[in-house]
């Protein structure tokens, strides 16, 4: 008989059940299931999916699922988690990645990846976006905690870039913010963006617009 074992999440505090072994393994499963789950989530909403129609989503049983979680809400938590990561490796990568750029170089870079990372992950930002407002206080502070450390990252950026002179005198926190919404209208509102722009025109066309907003040059 399989043995039940408890795997911490690594930003929520909180252990999921799993039959299996292998550490490896359950990290790619979950990851396969927060995939399909967002996607059903989105579709017929959190409440209304029940775990036979996240099975009959993947072509697998009930049964496979419970094997790597204990029950549906593990699967919110595991979204969640998935988010809060994803959002935490952009920023160290970035930081790594610009670190001999320019500051108009580093917010092209950093802007392109962030909002490419919004494109492969887009039901996942969406559905957080939704379920947002009925989560619990401690899961809301570490998804806010989480989106505000990228903010932060953006306001360096672009107080470096004042303080080099590239760009001229502007509220960074603003500015921040505002690169920060650019990857949720991306994924809210594609339904129209992708009517007129691909991403990368969308990336390109948004960058253009910051830059000549806060390029250090003479302005009417």
């Amino acid at each position: 008989m399989a043995i039940a074992r408890a795997v911490r999440s690594p930003y929520g505090n909180r252990s999921i059940r799993t039959y299996s072994r292998d550490g490896a393994l359950v990290q790619e499963k979950r990851a396969e299931i927060v995939r399909s789950a967002c996607h059903v989530f989105i579709t017929k909403g959190y409440d209304g999916t029940s775990m036979r129609d996240l099975a009959k989503f993947l072509g697998k049983s009930t049964g496979a699922f419970y094997h790597y979680i204990g029950a549906k809400k593990d699967i919110l938590y595991l979204i969640l988690d998935f988010t809060v990561t994803n959002q935490e490796e952009f920023v160290n990568r970035m930081r790594d990645s610009i670190r001999d750029m320019t500051a108009a170089e580093a917010i092209k870079e950093a802007v392109r990846i962030y909002l490419e990372s919004f494109e492969e992950h887009a039901d996942m930002h969406v559905f957080v976006n939704h379920v947002m407002v009925k989560l619990g206080r401690n899961d809301r502070q570490m998804m806010l905690g989480a989106a505000q450390r990228v903010s932060d990252f953006f306001e360096e950026l672009l107080q470096k870039g004042m303080q080099d002179g590239e760009f001229r005198e502007s509220d960074t926190r603003m500015l921040a913010q505002n690169i920060v919404v650019l990857g949720n209208s991306w994924v809210n509102r594609r339904w129209y963006w992708k009517k007129y722009f691909t991403l990368d025109q969308y990336t390109k066309g948004q960058t253009e617009i910051l830059l000549n907003a806060i390029t250090a040059v003479a302005h009417a």
